[in-house]
């Protein structure tokens, strides 16, 4: 390694050692006001601690509960712009990983507010941590505790089919094929805990072959809603060229979930796998 090129490593390990952003795991401050949540899974979460009343603004993935159309929109959380934020004078922005970019959040925080940046929880035990953690930075550890027990209570396997059913869950349907849910994904959590099979076996969200899915031949399909209208309905969504050559659409027999609650791993997932074992007990009932 030549000096200049150590020089350019030794400066870039610098930035990454002073540039971080406050972390999960910091020090706490459990007054917090004048907040703002970027990412619909932490939005979902401080209303279900009933810490709402902290929040001064949330970004436009948060689509849930109901009571969070009330508070001002600051943009998407991928794409977070500091003047936007700072315009709500807030102290305190919560965000999910992968929102906001490091120079953005590197702004936010020269500007006096504290930024802390959460892992996207990717299974049931990650999402319990980040309850906890969350509770425990607004002092509601007594909440956190209640909403991650009626979780547990409230995530149980609901059949009553004579025969297992498949599934596919599309993210994306265009010429160019599908993109599906396959493990470590929260639909194929959904698809588990309500006896289902999922078709598609590879690893998070990829492209499957059209040759593959003709010859799985999914009973039905789930697709979030935002997926679904952008083909303008969901008729057009099963004419898609890549779905409607499978049996599941040519009978569009397809379940549009709400966004966040299909693809979100949020304190509303045992809601979300009702919504799917139910519609699949009416699909097998229909068949017998």
């Amino acid at each position: 390694m030549t000096g200049q090129q150590f020089l350019v490593h030794a400066g870039a390990a610098f930035l990454l050692l002073f540039s971080g952003f406050g972390q999960a795991e910091d020090p706490l401050d459990t007054d917090v006001n004048q907040l703002i949540t970027a990412g619909g899974t932490l939005t979902d979460i401080a209303f279900a601690l009933h810490k709402d009343d902290s929040l001064i603004g949330v970004d436009t993935s948060s689509t849930s509960p109901a009571a969070v159309n009330r508070l001002p929109k600051v943009g998407y959380y991928r794409n977070l712009s500091a003047e936007g934020i700072l315009s709500f004078e807030p102290e305190h922005l919560w965000v999910l990983e992968g929102g906001g970019s490091d120079r953005v959040l590197q702004q936010i925080e020269g500007a006096g507010v504290s930024v802390v940046v959460f892992d996207k929880p990717t299974s049931l035990q990650e999402l319990y941590e980040l309850i906890e953690n969350m509770a425990d930075r607004f002092g509601a550890q007594a909440e956190g505790k209640q909403v991650i027990a009626g979780i547990k209570s409230d995530l149980t396997t609901i059949s009553s089919r004579k025969e297992p059913l498949k599934a596919l869950f599309v993210l994306q349907a265009s010429e160019r094929g599908v993109v599906a849910a396959g493990t470590d994904t929260v639909p194929d959590l959904l698809f588990s805990y309500s006896d289902i099979n999922n078709v598609f076996s590879h690893n998070g969200f990829k492209t499957v072959s059209t040759e593959y899915l003709l010859a799985e031949q999914p009973d039905f399909l789930v697709a979030p809603e935002h997926v679904v209208k952008s083909h303008g309905s969901k008729e057009a969504f099963c004419q898609a060229q890549a779905l409607k050559l499978l049996e599941a659409g040519k009978n569009c027999r397809v379940l549009v979930m709400d966004s966040l609650l299909a693809l979100g791993m949020t304190t509303r997932i045992a809601e979300a796998q009702r919504v799917v074992a139910e519609f699949a007990n009416e699909l097998a009932a229909g068949r017998e």
